[in-house]
């Protein structure tokens, strides 16, 4: 594994040349700061990058509306649904969708018995969330405005509190913290298997064409 980052990242992006991370720095009067940047595979390189890339790359073109709607837009996760609207949710359930122009069509929280939902990997017209508290996933309809599914569960063991999920290829891969693996579903037949296993809690992991990269509890790696 290369190590590409080691300090406090608050949320970590595919770039079509690599990665854009966003770190949390400490400034000298005492207050906390975020700063862009982004790792590019060819080069092997960081740099610093604008709000407004990271802003395009988050949120898409009407990425003005949206983040000044949001106010905080550095801690929710977020993806382009089917028809081009962007669903955002924030680690407490809270969620939201916007329209292609930034108008916010719907608000509300998913949750699953009270506990909330985190995360979103984007399914047809569904989006598949994780239940940290819970140890499972959900699968919530978009159209039903509803969760139609679950897998997992407080007496399952498939997950240990599943704080991520993505989506590649016809596979859910779902980083586990406590049990420090990411577990793979196929959504053909919702399979559950083992894909990775570290040494040390694993938080999120994204792909960007066949490169794969993890962000573990000491820092951001690239397998």
């Amino acid at each position: 594994m290369l190590k590409i980052v080691s300090l406090d990242i608050v949320d970590l992006l595919a770039f079509p040349s690599g990665i854009l991370f966003v770190l949390k720095e400490n400034i000298e009067n005492g207050s906390v700061k975020v700063s862009f940047y982004s790792f590019d595979i060819a080069a092997n390189s960081i740099a610093s990058v604008t709000k407004n890339a990271y802003l395009l790359t988050k949120f898409g073109p009407s990425y003005a509306p949206i983040s000044q709607q949001l106010g905080d837009y550095v801690s929710c996760d977020s993806a382009k649904l089917w028809n081009g609207n962007t669903f955002i949710i924030y680690s407490t359930g809270e969620m939201g969708i916007f329209d292609e122009e930034g108008k916010l069509l719907h608000t509300g929280d998913l949750l699953y018995n009270e506990s909330p939902a985190r995360d979103v990997a984007v399914d047809n017209n569904y989006i598949w969330s994780v239940v940290p508290s819970k140890n499972l996933l959900v699968k919530y309809s978009v159209l039903q405005n509803r969760v139609v599914m679950r897998i997992g569960g407080d007496n399952s063991g498939t997950f240990a509190n599943p704080v991520s999920v993505s989506v590649y290829d016809g596979y859910l891969y779902v980083c586990c913290k406590d049990a420090r693996k990411i577990k793979r579903v196929r959504l053909s037949d919702f399979s559950v298997d083992e894909y990775k296993e570290f040494d040390e809690p694993v938080f999120k992991y994204l792909r960007v064409s066949k490169n794969e990269f993890v962000v573990l509890e000491s820092g951001v790696y690239m397998l």
